[in-house]
């Protein structure tokens, strides 16, 4: 039996032994199930998100350094995550610990830098069980993001996770969840913190409603950042640089990256309301022009809900929104 290698994992893998990153014995691959030319799209994605992983991943490693623009960052194999639960495990207990695997650098910037993990070893890694739905931003819970600070963005990157346990709390929809924060172990003065679902990489996620499919589609889309949008302005919650990842094929929509989330009060300041014209402001630019009058009453019947259940928004919010969406 033989193996069906992509040629992208085969350049992936040839960049990383460039970088002094040494292949994993033949043996190894065996844990990457054989799947041939002819298998689906999704079976196919989950071949090369596996072999990815392990290649990024040799066994003869239990650490990894990534010397990056902002800082460095050294992570271990598995990495111990305290206080998080994972797929219904045991692991939510804060002197439990969640072992996660073969870190995949993501990307960095101003706040820290990002990996997804497994909460599998390659040893036991599988991809005949679908790991990515067609036309969906949500993984399963076999992956992990962990976002690790820099030592001047600790404070920015905690109130992150203090933020999105927030919005969890308010049942703020379309929105990533923080599993857990725990000091970086490797220097003083960092944190990090594990974040969920990690979206799949395989060019069905866009960031502009214009590249999602017309129709049903693009209007799931909208009505996700509706709801998004007024959950969180119930919550009390804005934020700039929106970031939604949104599934060309189906619409479904996650938004990320809340390290410039805010809270404002109530009665709100002159900055509170500043800000809450720019967040709104944002999510109604995310919206075609097509689609403008539909957004405004998906927002109508969103609004008349909240005030059914006896949960409205605040007058001065209302008079923002009204003012914004009427424009």
């Amino acid at each position: 039996m033989g193996f069906f290698l992509p040629l992208d994992v085969l350049q992936t893998s040839t960049i990383l032994q460039n970088n002094h990153h040494p292949l994993p014995p033949p043996s190894f691959l065996i844990s990457c199930e054989y799947v041939s030319p002819s298998s689906t799209a999704v079976q196919q994605q989950n071949q090369r998100d596996c072999f990815r992983d392990c290649f990024s991943s040799p066994l003869s490693s239990d650490h990894y350094s990534w010397n990056l623009p902002n800082g460095n960052v050294q992570l271990n194999n598995p990495l111990s995550f305290k206080g998080i639960s994972v797929g219904g495990e045991a692991g939510g207990g804060k002197s439990s610990s969640t072992s996660l695997w073969n870190p995949v650098f993501l990307g960095s910037g101003g706040s820290g830098a990002v990996f997804s993990l497994s909460t599998h070893s390659c040893d036991d890694y599988n991809t005949s069980s679908t790991r990515v739905s067609e036309g969906s931003t949500q993984s399963t819970t076999d992956k992990v993001a962990v976002k690790v600070s820099w030592k001047r963005s600790r404070t920015s990157v905690e109130k992150e996770c203090s933020v999105l346990r927030s919005l969890e709390a308010a049942n703020v929809p379309h929105v990533e969840q923080c599993l857990g924060i725990n000091e970086y172990p490797n220097e003083e003065g960092r944190v990090m913190i594990a974040l969920s679902p990690v979206v799949p990489s395989n060019g069905g996620t866009t960031s502009s409603l214009s590249n999602v499919k017309a129709g049903q589609p693009q209007k799931n889309a909208v009505k996700s950042a509706i709801e998004t949008m007024v959950g969180m302005l119930s919550a009390g919650i804005v934020t700039v640089d929106v970031q939604p990842l949104i599934a060309k094929e189906t619409g479904e929509t996650v938004f990320i990256d809340f390290t410039e989330a805010r809270r404002i009060g109530s009665p709100m300041s002159p900055l509170d309301e500043a800000s809450v014209v720019g967040f709104c402001a944002e999510i109604i630019a995310l919206v075609p022009e097509s689609l403008r009058e539909w957004a405004t009453e998906a927002l109508r019947v969103v609004l008349d809900e909240m005030k059914r259940d006896g949960t409205p928004l605040t007058g001065q919010v209302l008079d923002v929104l009204e003012s914004i969406w009427t424009d």
